[in-house]
């Protein structure tokens, strides 16, 4: 039987099955595929350092450039605050009355003076971080207020002489003298000079400054002349700028320029420490790179005997049943495929079950469509029947029994005959309708129908069948259906470029906006049953050429309005068949 059963495969020409060799396995396949899936990780983890290198450098170089362009606006708005109190100061009725009447002022009233505008100047000098010192100089009687001192000083001629050529005439003017920053605002009487206000800013009080607005991870400041020479700064700036080294590769750079004085500030930040855990990602990439090689080694010794030898064991036990189906595969020994070869025996042992089952489908199948057949026999006689009523009401004369039988038979004819899932708005607008006059000459005259005509630009467009009229027997069943008199059940049409709407409304007047979002909530639930004529409708839309297609309900005047709208050249939506 097993030669016959070979030279029936070869005249065939279908090659025997052969047994599986470690050559025609796919021990080698797998060694070339894990040796690229890991060489490929290894580079994709060698590719994510490098990026993840190259961002953060990026990141800490914008971080670095924000941190500087804030202390230089930080330190521009503390210069023009400073140069906000030397306005004021400058208008100050003490100050000018003292300039002016001093020489006509008792020792007292010049001492009063003099302690009043030394405690104006301690004000300013403690209300700044940058003010060194505040000093008054008065040429006329050769004295200066200084904030260190509550008596009168003498004038420092040689500072004065310095000062006074720098400072603009009512304008704040910013030089620097001796290592120092000054703030000069001068007044004039005429020609002369009254008095001159000068603002002492130190390199150790900016040094201190700018100080407190680095940590840790913003990096170290230098606040720079125009010649590059360092005039104040902080942590490693300094000895970063003064080295030269601040454009080595460990360290980052930003500049941000000041508006209020011919200065430059830089800051400098260190990266080593920010890139040691890319290093150690490196390092930990190629121990792991290592292991897999040496655990692809072992697997694949492991693979050719587990996998392999007991391959070909089941493959020479199958051959056997090939020649005799009673065979059964002994155990092996190997507890895995011990599994495998009891539920082989146990698969021969229901083979000769399949034909009685297969036998049974074929019946039911059979059965099955006899019952098809009745079901397309029952319609017909329920049509011929109704069809004979509408003709023996139309001889007898009786229109409202004629009409009735009549809209009854197209309504199950439509119902029944099943229609294609997508139909011409049109047909779908003749079946409500012969719903609506049914309903209409069941509840007339205490409920009216309400109908537009049906736009002929819109007649042709295909929509989902059976859509609208669940919405319409909804608004009979728990809208109108109940109330005594002047109930209305209203049809109408919206056309635009893109989309058209099917609005159906009734006045139950039992509606409100709470009511309406319990019901949409109801309807949108994916949990609400499909039994749900509105629930199922809601989804059946949705899955209908997707967006574009809504439902929408509202409460007007008390009565619930439903809002069907669909994007116009539906019958071009793809896997429109598909729906419902």
């Amino acid at each position: 039987m097993r030669s016959e059963s070979r030279k029936r495969l070869r005249t065939a020409g279908i090659t025997e099955p052969r047994p599986l060799s470690l050559k025609r396995s796919v021990f080698f396949r797998m060694l070339l595929i894990t040796l690229a899936a890991v060489l490929a990780f290894y580079l994709m983890g060698m590719t994510i350092n490098q990026i993840g290198i190259r961002n953060v450098r990026n990141d800490m170089q914008a971080a670095l450039q924000a941190h500087a362009e804030y202390t230089a606006d930080q330190l521009d708005r503390e210069i023009e605050r400073l140069k906000f109190f030397m306005m004021e100061m400058i208008s100050d009725k003490q100050l000018l009355r003292f300039a002016i009447s001093y020489d006509i002022l008792t020792d007292w009233e010049r001492l009063s003076y003099v302690r009043t505008l030394s405690a104006q100047e301690y004000q300013i000098k403690r209300f700044s971080d940058l003010v060194d010192s505040v000093m008054i100089m008065f040429p006329s009687f050769r004295k200066t207020i200084v904030t260190e001192q509550s008596q009168f000083a003498d004038l420092n001629t040689e500072l004065w002489s310095r000062l006074l050529p720098a400072a603009e005439r009512g304008k704040v003017s910013i030089t620097e003298q001796d290592g120092r920053l000054w703030l000069l605002l001068s007044r004039y009487d005429g020609t002369k000079p009254m008095f001159l206000i000068a603002f002492s800013v130190s390199p150790d009080a900016l040094s201190k400054w700018l100080g407190n607005l680095i940590n840790d991870k913003t990096g170290d400041l230098a606040l720079l002349r125009t010649d590059g020479s360092v005039l104040a700064a902080c942590g490693r700036g300094r000895e970063i700028r003064e080295s030269g080294s601040a454009g080595s590769s460990d360290r980052l750079q930003a500049d941000a320029g000041l508006n209020t004085v011919p200065l430059r500030l830089t800051g400098y930040t260190f990266i080593d420490s920010a890139l040691e855990p890319f290093v150690l990602y490196r390092t930990i990439v190629w121990v792991l790179t290592a292991m897999a090689l040496g655990l692809l080694t072992a697997y694949l010794v492991f693979y050719f005997r587990a996998i392999i030898r007991p391959v070909n064991d089941l493959f020479h036990s199958m051959r056997e049943v090939e020649r005799d189906t009673r065979y059964r595969i002994e155990s092996s020994g190997n507890s895995d495929y011990d599994d495998i070869y009891a539920q082989f025996n146990h698969m021969l042992d229901h083979i000769e079950h399949l034909d009685a089952q297969l036998y049974e489908e074929k019946y039911r199948a059979q059965k099955a469509e006899l019952k098809q057949l009745q079901i397309q026999i029952d319609p017909h006689f329920l049509y011929n029947t109704l069809y004979m009523i509408y003709r023996i009401a139309q001889s007898e004369g009786n229109r409202s029994i004629a009409s009735l039988s009549l809209n009854l038979s197209n309504y199950y004819r439509y119902i029944t005959k099943m229609p294609e899932q997508i139909v011409p708005l049109r047909d779908e607008i003749r079946h409500v309708t012969n719903y609506l006059e049914i309903q209409r000459i069941r509840f007339e005259p205490r409920i009216r129908v309400e109908t537009d005509e049906l736009p002929e630009s819109i007649a042709g467009e295909m929509i989902p069948s059976l859509i609208i009229q669940p919405i319409v027997e909804n608004a009979f069943q728990h809208g109108v259906k109940n109330l005594e008199k002047d109930g209305i059940v209203s049809l109408r049409y919206e056309v635009e470029d893109s989309t058209f709407r099917v609005i159906v409304s009734d006045n139950s007047g039992e509606m409100d906006e709470e009511k309406v979002r319990a019901l949409w909530a109801y309807v949108t639930d994916p949990a609400s049953p499909d039994s749900s004529a509105m629930c199922n409708l809601y989804r059946r839309l949705k899955l209908y050429g997707g967006n574009g297609n809504e439902l929408a309900l509202k409460c007007v005047n008390g009565g619930l309005t439903a809002i069907l709208t669909f994007r116009r050249g539906g019958s071009r939506i793809e896997n429109a068949a598909d729906c419902g």
